[in-house]
């Protein structure tokens, strides 16, 4: 895979594709961190002189086309972000608007998710780059992430290459122990990551409503997996671990030099069940400011995270923009987007 670090974007027609589905707070108000993930990106394509960039991106799960999915709300965030950092505090607002646009919903138009070719060419068209930002998405054979690299030479953003470099680290000669720590629920979808996990990591330590299901299910583990999975005892009405199972995970993690943590512990939207998950990212923190490497994902963790106030910059090593795709990462240690991209440019070379 290539990164924009290594090419030369110059007098270039640029289309970038970003994650911009972001989530709203407790007050109504928009997560802005997803967007301000790419910034990197876009900050890099204005100073090496791209001659103009379009930005591409989805908001919602197949949405109707209306106002409450629109992007455009979005947009104004990010001219205005864009306009509040230090290397672009000189230029006027019309000069970025006229430079950069901002198009609709990608899922506005059902081809979306067909992997079209007619509708990658649409997106392609007058545009001489692609690149390919939205880590977060690159699990979903999408067209604007599989089928554009069929017909616009495709890099990768700034915000994808520290993915790699966090799941390198990861999945490359971890520093031991290696704790996996798995929370959320569906236990059948995420037992095939699991299975290939535990040749990975020393522990497992499941938390969350899997928890409540590896208690009740009869589902078949492999030998390998029984010896490092540890489940956590539940509360009462089974909406979080059990302070006694918190505090073991606890113990578990103090000791662990590489963590990853995907899922929260319990019911943490009610405000009344997050004392398992908060007793995990303070033994997480612990760990990661006493040497351990933490990689950190999930939505539903985020949220977690921002609800008690920790996103604080050295309380984890890396926070990953995506769940979904970094567990398919970690299961697969590749993405649809890159194996799309790999593809394009060995066809291209061998032409």
């Amino acid at each position: 895979m290539q990164f924009l670090r290594n090419i030369d974007p110059g007098q270039l027609s640029v289309l970038v594709r970003l994650d911009l589905d972001l989530p709203r707070n407790a007050d109504g108000l928009f997560d802005t961190t997803r967007m301000e993930d790419g910034f990197d990106t876009l900050i890099d394509l204005w100073q090496r002189k791209a001659k103009d960039v379009t930005v591409i991106a989805h908001r919602g799960h197949e949405p109707e086309k209306s106002v409450d999915f629109s992007l455009e709300p979005i947009a104004e965030l990010l001219y205005r972000g864009l306009l509040k950092q230090p290397t672009m505090s000189n230029f006027e607002e019309g000069e970025l608007r006229s430079w950069l646009t901002i198009k609709e919903n990608l899922r506005f138009d059902s081809r979306e998710e067909e992997g079209s070719l007619v509708f990658a060419r649409e997106l392609a068209a007058g545009h001489d780059l692609f690149v390919n930002d939205a880590f977060a998405t690159s699990h979903r054979k999408h067209t604007s992430i599989v089928t554009l690299p069929q017909v616009l030479p495709t890099v990768f953003g700034f915000q994808f290459e520290r993915e790699m470099h966090a799941f390198r680290r990861i999945l490359n000669d971890p520093a031991r122990p290696f704790v996996f720590i798995l929370g959320g629920a569906k236990l059948e979808t995420k037992l095939p990551l699991l299975e290939k996990m535990a040749d990975l990591v020393d522990v497992i330590l499941v938390g969350g409503k899997l928890a409540v299901e590896a208690n009740q299910s009869q589902l078949n583990y492999s030998d390998a997996l029984k010896q490092k999975m540890v489940i956590a005892g539940i509360t009462e009405d089974t909406f979080d671990i059990s302070e006694t199972a918190a505090q073991d995970f606890a113990a578990r993690i103090s000791q662990a030099q590489t963590i990853v943590w995907n899922g929260p512990m319990g019911k943490f939207e009610d405000g009344e069940h997050i004392e398992g998950t908060k007793t995990v990212a303070g033994a997480v923190i612990g760990a990661t400011q006493t040497g351990a490497f933490s990689l950190i994902g999930g939505g539903d963790t985020e949220s977690a995270l921002t609800v008690l106030d920790l996103e604080e910059p050295g309380n984890f090593s890396h926070i990953s923009s995506g769940g979904g795709a970094m567990m398919h990462y970690l299961a697969h240690r590749s993405l649809p987007a890159i194996e799309a991209a790999d593809e394009a440019e060995a066809a291209a070379a061998s032409n």
